[in-house]
């Protein structure tokens, strides 16, 4: 859409022209009419078509006998850079003064000034002024580019007029995220699993996808760029790749205050198309559901695998208080009705009172009677103050042989 405004009814002296800048593209082979699995008439087609190309120059390959310039204006995505040429010219037979050209881009929710060059120049007859500006795009939807002209006449009179060039910009890729919790794990792990889907209509080329951690995690990156480099990292269009992310927090004692754990971090993304323009995005700050453990959480410190049977063991224990208010807690033990572990630890002991946000440790003396895969169970914790009662079973599973 063109809008031309002008404080005088008298024809502008100014064009005003912009052009996108954009990298060739490969161009389209042309098919053959011959089955090339046929012996007859193919070698003879192939060295027809070849000869052809070196007698006559192709006009619609303007760049080269592979590359194409781009015929139409090609698609925006988010997170790369817009780059245009904007082209000031003085169609008139007098010179112009004060030519001053202002670019802004509007987007749904803002309106970004764009630095530019062509301040207060004189532009004589027939000639030009311009400048090449590029902008990474952060949004999606609709943009509109606003070019703004002001320049004055030699007989004094003040002129303006713009032009305004809309443009989509779409979703290059779409990031699904997944949670897991390493419940049976000490340091209270969690995983992350990124799935990244190609939504643009070409082909990409991850160069890097990492996770940028909150402050209170340290992450690990699993993957098998080492072993697939160059196959994991290439997406065409619809295609979908995996990532997988162990988060650690970075004071295990402190995992308590999961208001404070549940944000993630952030997911920083850059590719390159298939002619190399490069682009990027960072995904807002990644929220996960705080697991909901109530008032007491019982974790398992340390235990064996595997036992023999008849042959006593220790289980290392540790519970959290994740309340707001100091808790006095007792430990009682149910023996399960199978009894193919026998906990031997005396039941009705007192762990004492345990403030918020704090630990005690206790150990269960076990004792296995019958071989297999056994679960520890029976493990009851009782407030003594508000009399609840949290029962906790299978906390652990040992394989006793």
């Amino acid at each position: 859409m063109t809008e031309n405004i002008s404080n005088s009814s008298t024809q502008q002296l100014l064009a005003l022209r912009v052009m996108r800048l954009a990298r060739p593209k490969f161009a389209p082979l042309d098919g053959f009419s011959h089955d090339p699995v046929d012996p007859t008439g193919f070698g003879e087609l192939l060295a027809g078509k070849v000869a052809e190309i070196s007698k006559e120059s192709r006009h619609d390959l303007p760049i080269g006998e592979y590359l194409i310039a781009p015929q139409m204006f090609e698609n925006i995505y988010l997170g790369e850079t817009f780059t245009f040429y904007v082209n000031v010219v003085n169609e008139s037979e007098s010179n112009v003064v004060n030519v001053s050209l202002k670019c802004e881009l509007q987007t749904s929710t803002q309106r970004v000034v764009l630095p530019c060059s062509v301040q207060d120049v004189t532009i004589e007859s027939t000639k030009c002024d311009g400048q090449v500006i590029s902008h990474e795009v952060k949004e999606i939807g609709q943009h509109i580019l606003i070019c703004s002209v002001n320049y004055k006449t030699l007989s004094g009179e003040n002129m303006y007029f713009r032009k305004f060039f809309k443009f989509p910009v779409s979703k290059p890729i779409d990031v699904k995220t997944k949670f897991y919790s390493a419940e049976d794990n000490a340091n209270q792990d969690v995983y992350l699993e990124a799935q990244i889907e190609n939504t643009s209509n070409s082909n990409m080329f991850l160069e890097r996808v990492e996770l940028d951690p909150s402050q209170h995690y340290k992450v690990t990156s699993i993957s098998h760029e080492d072993e697939f480099p160059e196959v994991g990292k290439l997406l065409k269009p619809k295609d979908i790749r995996q990532f997988l992310f162990c988060l650690s927090p970075v004071d295990v004692n402190n995992t308590l205050g999961y208001k404070d754990l549940t944000s993630i971090g952030k997911l920083d993304m850059s590719w390159r198309t298939s002619m190399g323009e490069k682009g990027r995005l960072q995904t807002s700050a990644l929220q996960r559901i705080a697991p909901g453990y109530g008032d007491v959480r019982l974790s398992v410190e340390k235990t064996p695998a595997c036992v023999d049977v008849q042959k006593p063991f220790v289980v290392a224990c540790r519970l959290y208080n994740c309340s707001e208010r100091a808790l006095d807690l007792q430990l009682r033990l149910e023996q399960p009705s199978n009894r193919q572990l026998v906990i031997c630890s005396p039941s009705g002991v007192s762990l004492g009172q345990l403030p918020p946000s704090q630990y005690v440790d206790f150990a269960l003396n076990v004792f296995p009677v019958a071989v297999g895969i056994q679960s520890i169970s029976g493990i009851r914790i009782t407030d003594t103050f508000t009399k609840r009662h949290y029962e906790h079973d299978d906390i652990a599973q040992i394989f006793v042989s």
